[in-house]
């Protein structure tokens, strides 16, 4: 599968029982959701997963509360994804490495993913400045995963597996 920043994925279950953090916002028993909004991170070759929700009242109301006291929102954002109002929760976002995605989200036979361009540079951009906040361990709510501990998780599991495929012998077709 092809990840694509922009695009709405699902995350397998074997991510959630690897990591166990009680702060992450696991898979519904039956559906597939909650569904990730994807950045890609070319520093790392990892992903960070925005989650999504529905419930745009609620985080309109604290976009609300939080402007009303100068404070910034830039934590959640809400838009417009193919004609559905949804709360990006920039504040819960993490790391995952490309194994961990389960599979796109398709709505009606078509992928979700955010159309215009410069909305999805202007999240990007966004979401930049957060993680950059989460790596000096800004906490924005008390149900925060530790992403920081995440990271470590998935790098290390990025090199274990880079080491195993550089010590793999070759086979060389021309000697068989």
């Amino acid at each position: 599968m092809i990840i694509e920043s922009g695009y709405m994925y699902f995350i397998s279950d074997e991510f959630f029982k690897k990591i166990n953090d009680p702060c992450l916002k696991i898979n519904y028993k039956n559906t597939k959701r909650p569904h990730y909004y994807v950045i890609k991170d070319n520093k790392t070759s990892l992903y960070w997963v925005v989650p999504c929700s529905s419930k745009v009242d609620k985080f309109q109301a604290i976009i609300n509360k939080k402007e009303a006291l100068n404070k910034s929102a830039n934590a959640i954002k809400i838009i417009n994804i193919q004609g559905k109002k949804t709360a990006l929760l920039f504040q819960d976002m993490f790391p995952i490495s490309e194994k961990y995605f389960f599979e796109q989200y398709i709505r009606g036979g078509q992928p979700v993913f955010i159309a215009n361009p410069k909305q999805v540079e202007l999240l990007q951009k966004n979401a930049k400045k957060i993680i950059k906040m989460i790596h000096r361990d800004v906490k924005f709510t008390p149900t925060q995963p530790n992403a920081n501990l995440i990271e470590r998780v998935m790098l290390n599991e990025l090199q274990i597996e880079i080491a195993k495929e550089e010590a793999a012998p070759t086979t060389d077709p021309t000697t068989e």
